[in-house]
């Protein structure tokens, strides 16, 4: 399947491809897209493979004939992925294409994203007459991320982002993620796994989830609040996010050990090394 990421700038834009594309996931997606192209003129659009597993035979010719349609409605595609495999098939794509394409791997998901900014670099007024500050100077935080799992534990790091938005009068971003269970090993028999069981399950704890960072969301005492649950593994996501939505800070808790330390724990480090912006890890408690 295919979920866009929300982003907040200009004609740049990204989407997620998850598990093994199908024809019903691009009769999705491509209308969106000829969308935005009609609308922006030229996009650059991020794509990150999440578990990719490739495409069924229809799939793969709706990427091949829209792609070859709109060749002039895309001004970058960035491919981001994590196997030689996705490497070798972004080289392949681009042989039969003008547009821009390159391959990054995931830990170099910072390096993708400026690559797509640079290419619009030519449309944004100079630093002089944005009046920037210089190199040394500190800027106040205007985008403040938390990563939640909705334990208690992680409450603590949420109220450490309120605190920090307030002072700075920053737009206070909640995200949590949903790591999908609905691809099995291959090797598996099929006769032991029925796909709809994985489907419904993996529909179910994102629609609680939907809900529950809503409800969290309308709880909070704060006026600039925006929430979304996406699909991914936690820091990869939460990097990704990051990057889309311009954050200047990301809040993340760890403990290390176990609990909340899947999503946030030993992911916290992994955003430290990851992250483009500032990172605060709030030391939880243990147990």
């Amino acid at each position: 399947m295919f979920q866009f990421i929300p982003v907040t700038e200009g004609n740049i834009f990204a989407i997620k491809a998850i598990g093994k594309l199908t024809d019903e996931d691009y009769q999705e997606l491509l209308p969106q897209l000829t969308t935005l192209i009609h609308k922006y003129g030229p996009i650059s659009l991020l794509v990150e493979l999440e578990d990719f597993r490739g495409w069924e035979p229809k799939a793969a010719w709706d990427d091949f004939a829209f792609g070859k349609e709109h060749e002039k409605g895309f001004e970058r595609v960035a491919i981001v992925g994590k196997k030689s495999w996705h490497k070798w098939m972004t080289m392949i794509g681009s042989a039969f294409s003008e547009t821009k394409i390159r391959f990054f791997y995931s830990d170099d998901l910072q390096e993708a994203w400026n690559w797509l900014r640079e290419g619009g670099k030519k449309e944004k007024p100079s630093a002089k007459v944005l009046g920037e500050p210089a190199p040394h100077e500190l800027m106040p935080y205007e985008r403040v991320l938390v990563a939640l799992d909705f334990s208690p534990n992680s409450d603590l790091a949420l109220a450490r982002a309120v605190e920090i938005a307030r002072h700075y009068n920053a737009k206070l971003l909640l995200l949590h993620v949903v790591e999908s269970i609905f691809y099995p090993n291959l090797d598996l028999d099929p006769l032991m796994i029925n796909p709809v069981d994985f489907m419904e399950m993996d529909q179910a704890v994102h629609d609680y989830a939907v809900a529950r960072i809503k409800k969290l969301a309308d709880n909070l005492d704060y006026p600039d609040i925006q929430h979304e649950v996406l699909w991914g593994t936690p820091k990869s996501t939460v990097l990704s996010y990051a990057e889309a939505q311009n954050a200047d800070l990301i809040v993340a808790g760890s403990h290390g050990k176990h609990g909340i330390a899947r999503l946030l724990g030993s992911t916290a480090g992994g955003i430290v090394h990851g992250a483009g912006c500032d990172v605060i890890v709030v030391k939880l408690p243990e147990g």
